[in-house]
C-alpha cells in the first residue's frame, strides 16, 4: 500500500486510511477528546501520515506501528496545549487501543462503545458524573472521593452504584453489554 501510494495510484491513501482510522479514532477518543475534536486531529494525524509517507521505514516496523506513533504525537502535542484534557485520559485504556495489532475490525465497536458510554455519562446528574470521573478516570478512592465532594465514604458508595446503574441500563439499552 506504502508504495503504491508514494506512486501517486488512486484509491492507495484512501486503503491505508480505511485500514487504519478506526484505531486511531478509537485511541483518541478513549484519550478523553471530544468526538468533534478526535475527528479534527484524527484528519491532521492522516494529513502528517501523507507528508511524511516517504520516511516510512518498513524494516524498522509496521505501518500500523509506524502511523500509532504519529498519532500519540500528535495528541501528546493537544494535550500539553491543553492540560485540561489529562482529566478526561485514562493512558492505559488509550495504549491498549494503539497497540492491538494491525486488525482494526474491533476499533469500530470500541469507537461506539466509547461513544455510548460518553452519552450515557452526560446524561448523569452532575454530581454522579462528578463522582465517576473520580472514580473511573483520576482513579480515586472512595475516601478519595468522599474527601473531594464533602461527603461521607457511605454515600459516595451509595451514588457509585446508583451511578453504575443508571450507565449499565443507559447502555443495555444501546444494545451495549455492560
Amino acid at each position: 500500500m506504502v508504495a503504491r501510494c508514494l506512486r501517486g495510484e488512486p484509491g492507495s491513501f484512501e486503503a491505508i486510511h480505511a485500514a487504519h482510522s478506526r484505531r486511531v479514532m478509537a485511541y483518541l477518543l478513549r484519550s478523553g477528546f471530544s468526538v468533534h475534536d478526535a475527528e479534527d486531529l484524527c484528519q491532521d494525524i492522516f494529513v502528517r501520515v501523507v507528508k511524511s509517507l516517504k520516511k516510512f521505514d518498513e524494516s524498522r516496523g509496521a505501518l500500523g506501528a509506524w502511523i500509532a506513533t504519529i498519532a500519540r504525537n500528535v495528541a501528546r502535542k493537544r494535550w500539553r496545549r491543553k492540560a485540561s484534557r489529562w482529566l478526561d485520559f485514562d493512558p492505559e485504556l488509550a495504549e491498549e487501543t494503539l497497540s492491538g495489532g494491525d486488525d482494526p475490525s474491533g476499533a469500530t465497536e470500541a469507537v461506539e462503545t466509547i461513544e455510548a458510554l460518553d452519552d450515557c455519562i452526560g446524561r448523569l446528574p452532575g454530581e454522579l458524573q462528578q463522582m465517576i470521573r473520580l472514580r473511573y478516570v483520576e482513579g480515586r478512592t472512595t475516601r478519595g472521593i468522599s474527601s473531594a465532594v464533602g461527603m461521607p465514604e457511605a454515600t459516595v458508595r451509595l451514588h457509585l452504584d446508583k451511578a453504575r446503574d443508571i450507565l449499565r441500563r443507559c447502555l443495555e439499552s444501546k444494545g451495549i453489554e455492560a
